[in-house]
């Protein structure tokens, strides 16, 4: 909440309309989305996708404007401005509460934003398919589902687009100049696909991208303005395309971030189990969603559950490995929730930092080919009867090129947050952690072959040549660099002392007590 130590108190005139910024384009699903509207009434799904009253699918005002105001706060505004006004100006722009003292009192006031935003349909034209996708809750102790905590949910497939417009109403009292600093940064971060919406963020849902962009600016002081605005002709008042130069100058992160960007084929097979329901075909198959570009293909994919899982769980066993307590440190990194039902029966809860995308696995660079399997009998050594079962894995192809991509990205990130990753990447590399289901009989192993990773503005390329690793820093040079390898290896030992502080062991110390 906005603290004020005067109240801005308007005068005659200043609260007048004296101009709009608007924007319009198509809103594309790059990746799944779930916007929850309650659970289904007829017990097909835990967690439903709201809908119109055709069952249409849409995205509600609330979330894309909530989804943007978040989006915007993690950014600090470096235009030559006082912060006075620019606070002033944030809290006009996107509404909310503030507080000033009146006669020694303190006095609450509310403030209208000034964006606008419609509820977002689907474009004319496009069908919206909703599926339905499971989820488990797995023991941390034995690796295994939970009794009960299997669900399911449904989420609308990626590479539909919703007809998307923002207006922006700019008053006497506003700072135009900052208003269209502000306008810019969000259709700029929009037309990059750096905003998600909807639940499970986190996990690789909800991510878009704004296409077709048209801009328009009105000023009420230009007689030809006020009468395209008020024939919605906005041709003359149109803005030029992708006029975002400044924007990446303006809008600087707040806060320290991590992020892995490393590209991986798969050594053998993969599957992440999906459940058909044609009788014909097999009985689990690996899981596909829709092309972000073309909303009529099927593509297999790497999901962000999935990985998440794996690298949550490899995490906390490398922490409990080095004397730690794994389950303790990865609350407000990987997020919590206490599940066994407090006093107040509500549920405790903590909101992870480190957000994994759902990929795609590349085109023509995988087979899909039906593997038999039966359960024996330990005692007799034959066959179970009615114990035959198939399934449907992704087989890697011929040739070497990328077929699985791994992108994470840490806000807020602390050093041993970093070397822990690190630590888990390198296992992910050498095929040391596997992803996905049926890992028992080999499947889900991954080799790297080329790694971005960016700490704060420092950014290292990793790749897998013939003589072994190379390392490639921002000046081109390309080998075995030292400083780059003691770089990473600092992070590392920030585990070590962040174990130690908190267990009084060092992490090398009780390996040895292992040995």
């Amino acid at each position: 909440m906005l603290k004020l130590d005067e109240p801005y108190k308007l005068v005659d005139g200043d609260a007048t309309i004296c101009g709009r910024l608007i924007v319009k384009g198509k809103l594309r699903l790059v990746a799944p989305l779930i916007i929850g509207g309650g659970s289904s009434l007829y017990g097909d799904s835990d967690i439903v996708v709201l809908k119109d009253m055709e069952g249409k699918p849409y995205i509600p005002s609330s979330s894309i404007t909530g989804a943007l105001k978040d989006d915007f706060n993690n950014y600090s505004y470096k235009g030559s401005v006082d912060q006075d006004k620019y606070k002033l100006n944030k809290l006009w722009f996107w509404g909310g509460e503030y507080t000033f003292k009146e006669n020694d009192e303190k006095v609450r006031r509310s403030c209208q934003s000034a964006v606008m935003i419609s509820d977002l349909m689907l474009s004319g034209g496009s069908m919206a398919r909703v599926s339905i996708r499971d989820g488990i809750r797995i023991n941390r102790s034995t690796g295994i589902v939970e009794q009960g905590a299997k669900y399911d949910f449904e989420i609308v497939e990626p590479g539909i687009t919703f007809d998307f417009k923002m207006e922006v109403i700019i008053r006497r009292t506003f700072n135009s100049e900052l208003f269209k600093n502000f306008f810019n940064g969000i259709v700029y971060q929009l037309s990059q696909g750096k905003v998600a919406l909807g639940a499970r963020t986190n996990q690789g849902f909800g991510r878009c991208r704004l296409e077709d962009v048209k801009s328009y600016a009105f000023d009420y002081h230009d007689r030809d303005h006020i009468i395209a605005w008020l024939t919605e002709d906005g041709d003359k008042v149109q803005l030029p395309a992708g006029d975002f130069s400044q924007v990446d100058k303006l809008f600087v992160k707040k806060d320290r971030q991590f992020s892995i960007k490393a590209d991986f084929r798969i050594k053998h097979s993969l599957i992440v189990g999906s459940y058909s329901g044609d009788p014909s075909a097999s009985d689990k198959v690996h899981l596909k969603s829709y092309d972000s570009e073309d909303s009529t293909k099927e593509t297999a994919v790497l999901p962000g559950t999935s990985i998440r899982g794996a690298i949550r769980s490899h995490a906390e066993r490398i922490i409990n490995t080095l004397g730690g307590d794994g389950n303790e440190m990865l609350k407000e990194l990987f997020g919590w929730v206490n599940t066994e039902k407090p006093d107040n029966g509500r549920n405790e809860a903590i909101k992870g930092r480190i957000k994994i995308e759902e990929k795609p696995i590349t085109l023509n660079t995988f087979v899909e080919e039906i593997q038999y399997r039966i359960r024996i009998d330990r005692f007799t050594g034959g066959v179970i009867n009615n114990a035959l079962f198939d399934s449907m894995p992704i087989w890697a192809g011929q040739g070497d090129e990328s077929m699985v991509t791994l992108e994470l990205a840490i806000d807020k990130y602390q050093d041993w947050e970093a070397g822990l990753i690190l630590l888990v990447l390198k296992d992910l590399w050498n095929g040391d952690l596997a992803v996905g289901g049926e890992k028992n009989v080999g499947r889900g192993t991954l080799l790297g072959q080329v790694a971005t990773i960016c700490l704060d503005d420092r950014t290292v390329v990793i790749k897998e040549e013939a003589e072994g690793l190379t390392f490639q820093n921002e000046d081109g040079n390309t080998g075995w660099d030292e400083e780059t390898v003691e770089k990473l290896e600092n992070l590392v030992e920030e585990l070590h002392k962040k174990i130690h502080n908190s267990t009084g062991k060092q992490g090398n110390e009780v390996l040895s007590n292992a040995e």
